[in-house]
């Protein structure tokens, strides 16, 4: 699903350059805010979703985000007793 998801995403990107190769950038202000909100939000999904991915891997990262994620369990275990 992740990979679906990264896919729709790079291929909106295209779709948004190859709309601006086509038809120019735009020269009123709220047709430019669109686009960059066209190019702001795959991209930032992106992220998000290669992120998540580096959560569950074994790089210092996903490891670093393992042991906090264990620590507030533990923290919330000893709460709870």
């Amino acid at each position: 699903m992740r990979v679906l998801a990264i896919i729709s995403n790079v291929f909106l990107l295209i779709v948004v350059v190859l709309l601006i190769v086509d038809s120019g950038w735009p020269y009123e202000l709220i047709y430019q805010l669109m686009l960059l909100v066209f190019f702001a939000a795959p991209i930032i999904s992106i992220f998000a979703l290669v992120q998540s991915n580096l959560a569950k891997s074994e790089s210092w990262l996903g490891l670093f985000m393992q042991r906090k994620k264990l620590e507030e369990k533990e923290k919330l275990r000893n709460l709870q007793k």
